[in-house]
């Protein structure tokens, strides 16, 4: 077990049984940034707790476990106000290090990333101008002292122990959504008895391979996708052949990249940056549907639909802090990178020129910093703590796969897969089997629910002329 002092300062001082029910309360966590480095700085970690409704309830709370690495937390406040979770259980929310309102680094830099991606820049180009963009924040944050040997998951772990200790709290349920399962699972491994139980959504275990899997879930996903408009007869009549449309208007791109305007400034859309809208694209059910549509419009040069498509991904770089998106990656997974596995992946993708961008990807990492975590960050976590791992069928980036084999290792594990679904979803069954689960950890929840298919709807509308 490691030793070191844990510091911390809460600037709301409460005992749980005397808050009000429904109450939110504002707190902050004081930390060290590296507890290897008995010399450390601080950090300020921002949290509320939004109190159960039910004013008795000596029910475990449940702490949210955010994605990322690098997404805000507190920004959920509003979808955890009124869950059903929170009827009988408090809510914790807290901004994980270097995110959000916890002394997040270079919060502008992606606006200046996204800056790149307007340009008609290839690959080599667009890494060049994006390590230039990283080495300058580094050299930024490193001036004010920044040590980031201190932004990984078994730090974010160690906080979110620290937070558990000064709320007070014997044990919490966690729940964590694709990054936050890995931390999740961090946790599980290096604090076990302090959680009663875990949901996991779209999981991304710690045995994962980042770079290749990805390569191979995104195209799996996105054949699906294809596969099923082919099989619905409205999408297909409206649609057809769209595996080969594709094919053709990206190789087009390559030489041909469209130009508009985007927020009254030029923009330069090329074949592999239309590839990567295509992938975000794929993560949730509903731009799902419009995805044939987004096809059609990079055939047409129609620019509205690719506007909307911007508008979402951009939303992406403003909500995700890319300091500790690198940092905790750097550290977790470049150590393991399999450069053979990540370019047979490639080669055996029929959209392998848009996915050799992964390599400009490992370089940007290599770059950021030179801190390596030990094997003991890539071994899979076993545990007896109640595990339910939730899974989209269609998810791009946490495929099932992944939940199935983590689930070999948890004893007393449940997973269940939501066939039509990807990375982002909520639907009442979920609702339904996390909320069984949670009340009743060590029995199997009923999951019929999720076999009850939920078709995509496909935006079958005329483009503008």
């Amino acid at each position: 077990m490691r030793l070191y002092t844990i510091l911390f300062l809460l600037v709301v001082l409460f005992a749980c049984n005397t808050s009000s029910p429904g109450e939110v309360l504002d707190g902050i966590l004081e930390v060290p940034e590296n507890r290897n480095n008995p010399n450390s700085q601080t950090l300020k970690l921002v949290y509320k707790v939004l109190k159960a409704k039910k004013a008795d309830s000596l029910k475990a709370p449940v702490v949210f476990l955010q994605g990322g690495p690098g997404a805000a937390t507190l920004i959920m406040e509003k979808f955890w106000e009124n869950h059903p979770f929170r009827n009988d259980r408090d809510i914790i929310l807290m901004d994980q290090r270097g995110t959000g309102e916890s002394e997040a680094n270079c919060i502008d830099i992606g606006d200046a990333i996204f800056d790149v991606i307007k340009q008609d820049f290839n690959i080599d180009e667009d890494y060049e101008a994006t390590d230039s963009l990283l080495a300058e924040c580094k050299k930024t944050i490193q001036q004010k002292g920044v040590d980031l040997a201190g932004y990984n998951s078994r730090e974010n772990a160690a906080d979110f122990e620290d937070l558990r200790k000064a709320l007070g709290y014997k044990k919490w349920n966690l729940y964590g959504v694709s990054y936050g399962s890995r931390l999740g699972l961090t946790i599980m491994r290096d604090f076990p008895k302090s959680i009663r139980s875990a949901i996991l959504v779209g999981v991304l275990p710690p045995e994962s391979n980042l770079f290749g899997d990805r390569v191979r879930s995104i195209e799996k996903s996105l054949f699906a996708v294809l596969g099923s408009c082919e099989d619905n007869e409205g999408c297909n009549s409206r649609y057809p052949n769209l595996k080969e449309r594709l094919s053709k208007v990206l190789a087009k791109m390559q030489t041909e990249p469209l130009h508009f305007d985007y927020k009254g400034k030029p923009f330069v859309l090329n074949s592999h940056d239309a590839f990567l809208l295509l992938s975000v694209s794929l993560y949730d059910h509903h731009s799902i549907g419009n995805i044939p549509f987004f096809i059609e419009a990079l055939e047409n040069g129609e620019t509205e639909p690719i506007i909307e498509f911007l508008r979402a991904f951009e939303s992406i770089y403003s909500l995700l802090n890319l300091p500790m998106h690198y940092s905790v990656n750097a550290y977790e997974e470049l150590p393991f990178y399999n450069a053979v596995d990540l370019d047979m992946a490639i080669k055996q993708s029929e959209f392998g020129f848009a996915f050799a961008f992964y390599n400009s990807a490992v370089k940007l990492l290599a770059d950021w910093h030179s801190y390596r975590a030990t094997y003991v960050e890539k071994q899979a976590v076993i545990s007896e703590i109640p595990t339910l791992m939730v899974s989209g069928g269609l998810d791009p980036v946490t495929p099932p796969s992944n939940a199935t084999g983590a689930l070999r290792y948890l004893k007393n594990g449940y997973g269940v897969i939501f066939q039509d679904e990807s990375h982002h979803f909520l639907n009442p069954c979920l609702f339904q089997i996390t909320e069984d689960f949670i009340n009743n950890p060590f029995y199997k929840p009923n999951t019929d629910c999720s076999l009850i298919k939920r078709p995509i709807e496909w935006n079958l509308s005329k483009p503008t002329q």
